[in-house]
């Protein structure tokens, strides 16, 4: 069982890393980080001179970082997800799929975790850029008094509770372009409910849109929150859920 299961997985990653979106959602963010820590070198050489902030980790930093991760990261998870299934549409790959004796669930729970896998790096290799940008502001401009803020367990909630909202994201969108063929619906649906979810963001039933939580990540780092709430659960769950159900779409592609 085991071995079939990691010959599945080594398939399943020969066949994903040719993928470009892989690349998109594993590099992009850490680069984000980057480029906003260089936009702020820039502001201060271009306005003279470095102005001492009020903990820079989140007003400075975390605040820019997360208005853009909350737009970007969604729409990132949903496109490299449908590329996961995308590359099973071409050529009818189903067909020839379910034809190898391995079993549906080995072959599904291993494109599974490889796509909690590749998040969980994207999210660390951004974890690291977002830290390493911090202490290096720190060095070269001490005034803005990045040194001065222990904010390590607020930045790793953040980021472990961005995580936890991306992989019920991830199997909401899998469910989706199991569902549909077309790269409109999924990428669609994937829009509307991340505006929804800003949109909704102050309801009590938004705790129960795994979307809120991309929105609740810029909340998080502004209000320096390190617990966890009901919509962390809810997205546990979620992920859970959506699991199964798109388990369930990927055993019925065997019956077309």
């Amino acid at each position: 069982m085991a071995n079939t299961f990691y010959t599945a997985f080594l398939s399943e990653k020969y066949k994903l890393l040719r993928n470009r979106e892989i690349f998109g959602v594993l590099i992009v963010p850490m680069v984000l980080v980057f480029a906003i820590a260089g936009y702020i070198i820039y502001d201060v050489m271009d306005s003279g001179g470095a102005v001492a902030v009020p903990n820079p980790w989140k007003l400075l930093l975390g605040r820019y970082v997360f208005q853009f991760f909350y737009l970007l990261y969604p729409i990132l998870v949903a496109l490299f997800v449908y590329a996961c299934c995308d590359v099973e549409y071409k050529n009818n790959n189903y067909k020839i799929l379910f034809t190898l004796p391995i079993s549906k669930s080995n072959i599904f729970f291993s494109k599974a975790v490889f796509i909690l896998l590749t998040l969980l790096f994207s999210i660390l290799f951004a974890y690291a850029a977002f830290l390493i940008s911090g202490y290096l502001l720190s060095l070269i401009y001490p005034v803005l008094g990045f040194q001065n803020y222990d904010f390590r367990v607020v930045i790793f909630y953040t980021f472990l509770k961005l995580f936890i909202t991306l992989s019920a994201i991830a199997m909401i969108q899998l469910a989706l372009s199991l569902l549909f063929r077309s790269f409109i619906y999924p990428i669609g649906v994937g829009m509307f409910m991340l505006v929804f979810s800003v949109l909704v963001a102050q309801k009590s039933f938004s705790d129960f849109i795994p979307y809120t939580g991309a929105y609740n990540a810029v909340m998080n780092i502004l209000s320096e929150n390190d617990s966890f709430a009901r919509l962390d659960y809810s997205n546990m769950l979620m992920l859970v859920i959506f699991l199964l159900i798109s388990f369930y779409l990927f055993k019925r592609k065997g019956q077309f």
